[in-house]
This record gives C-alpha cells, structure tokens and sequence, in this order.
C-alpha cells in the first residue's frame, strides 16, 4: 500500500510507516487504527470536551509538545471553542472531540496522548466529574495505588462512589461522576478540601504540597486538574511510555500494590477490551457534593 493510500475515517494519514515506538514496531498508523478501532469506548470520553493534543512526530525517542490552539480552516477537521486565554490575553481556538474524523486527524499531527478538559464546550461554567491526580513522587506505581485506596475510603465515607484508571504512566487517576451545577472553582474546592484529609490521614504517604522539593518522595494528590481549563489524560489515551501503555480504567478490586500498569498495552489491549468495562455505569452515577467537601486545615488527630 502506497503512502498516501492509508486514510482511517476519511482522513489521509501521512507517513503512516513512520514508526513511533521502534521495539515494537509501532508505526503512526498502528497508533490511528487503534483509536478508530477504540471509538466506541474513547467517544464518550471526548465528546463535546475542548481537548490539548500532546504533539509527538517522531514518536516515543522524540520531543513533544502541547498545542491548544487550532485554526478553524486547518487540521483536524471538527469544531472549534474560542476562549480567551488569562495569561496572554488572546483568543484560543480549542479542538472539540467527539468524531472519528477529529481523532484520526490529531493522529496525523502526530498525537499521541489526548488530553480533556472536565467541562463540555457546551457548558464550560459546569464541570460533570472531579478528577484526582495521585502522582507518585517515588515513580512507583505501587505508592500511587495505595494512596487510592486511601482516597477511595474517604470518598466512601462521604457516600460518594469513584471510578479508578491508570494514568499510563506511573500514576492512578480517581474520577468522581457529578451532577450538573457544580462550577470548576467548586469542583478545585472540593478536590482540595479531600486530598487534604487524605494528607491528614496519610502524611507519610500522601501531600499536596505544590513544591516537589517538600514532597519528600510522597505521593502529590493533585487536585488542580479541575480547574477552569485545566486538563487530563483521557480515558483509553495511549502515552509516550515504552511499550505504549493505555490509561486503563480499572474496578477498584484490581487496584493494589502488585498491579503492573504496563501490562495494559497497545500490542495487547484487545485482551482488555473482551472484558467488561468496568466504568459501564459512571454516567448512571452522578452524584452531589454538597456538604460532604471535608474541612480544609484541620488538626491531625
């Protein structure tokens, strides 16, 4: 097959022998079959969101760079939400998920990892999940994972169900589904207010000190990623790791010291995905948070 004769959804794909992760023998165009074969579990995931690509056109040895800004008549093909950037002042046009088209295009910039906003481009006032970041400073994935099963008790208490994923990295993300009506200020509270009694539960294992020089190789809560415009790895993204792991949503039964992110893998993902999916149900859970953010500031006991 000639070059130019690899189109995934409609979309030409350039260069689509260039290989990305050369042990594997991962090419660009392995990367865009995978997304268009995962769209029926990705999509929800995208849909109507601003989304960042993570821009890697030489692939897992390359640089990488974020982009934001997209113009309305380039590529990818899909929609764009103009907002106005705080800290430069000036109009940026974010890409909006939600077709196959727009995915395979970012692809063919060389993206690899997608990034979401917790808004829609539809209600950017409302977020509709907390997202929490347990960011191992040690780069063990076994620290992250008991961290969330921290967090994962105090969120209980607190009658609040939560939905765990690997980052694709060394990290967990806890996701929380919400009702409408919560603003990305209430959803940063809200986020803080619980890894910081989760650091009150764990100081030995958990902070949500900002300065990685006071982390102390303890596991940072992150809970910024909820803000106005702020972003995460999407569900079922693939990352410029070795071996292209996937950010796997996971049942919080598998969630443990011994669980080895890296076997959720792009090679070998097919395994996962004959499964069920244990995030089936996350939009049939949203739930409230109101009076149930935990004090900010107090004493350990």
């Amino acid at each position: 097959m000639s070059a130019d004769a690899v189109r995934i959804a409609g979309v030409p794909i350039s260069n689509p022998d260039k290989v990305w992760w050369p042990e594997e023998a991962i090419t660009k165009a392995d990367v865009a079959r995978f997304y268009d074969g995962i769209y029926g579990h990705l999509s929800r995931w995208l849909r109507d969101r601003p989304l960042t690509a993570e821009r890697c056109p030489d692939g897992m040895r390359g640089s990488c760079f974020y982009q934001k800004d997209f113009a309305k008549k380039a590529q990818p093909p899909g929609p764009r939400l103009v907002l106005r950037a705080a800290s430069t002042g000036k109009d940026v046009r974010y890409l909006v998920g939600g077709s196959r088209a727009t995915l395979a295009g970012m692809v063919n910039l060389g993206c690899i990892a997608i990034h979401v906003m917790t808004t829609r481009a539809s209600r950017m006032d409302e977020v509709d999940w907390l997202a929490f970041d347990m960011d191992p400073e040690s780069g063990e994935f076994a620290d992250a994972a008991r961290a969330g099963l921290q967090l994962r008790r105090v969120l209980d208490e607190a009658k609040l169900i939560s939905y765990p994923k690997t980052s694709g990295s060394r990290g967990l993300h806890v996701f929380v589904p919400l009702r409408a009506g919560v603003s990305p200020a209430t959803a940063v509270q809200a986020a803080a207010g619980f890894s910081a009694e989760l650091a009150r539960r764990a100081p030995q294992l958990v902070t949500v000190e900002h300065s990685k020089a006071r982390r102390g190789g303890r596991v940072f809560a992150d809970a910024f990623r909820n803000g106005y415009a702020q972003t995460i790895v999407a569900p079922y993204s693939v990352r410029r790791r070795p071996h292209a792991p996937i950010s796997t949503p996971l049942a919080w039964d598998e969630v443990s010291e011994k669980l080895d992110p890296g076997r959720f893998v792009l090679r070998a993902f097919d395994r996962r995905l004959a499964h069920a999916d244990p995030w089936a149900d996350f939009w049939r859970r949203k739930q409230s948070v109101r009076g149930k953010i935990p004090e900010i500031g107090r004493p350990t006991s």
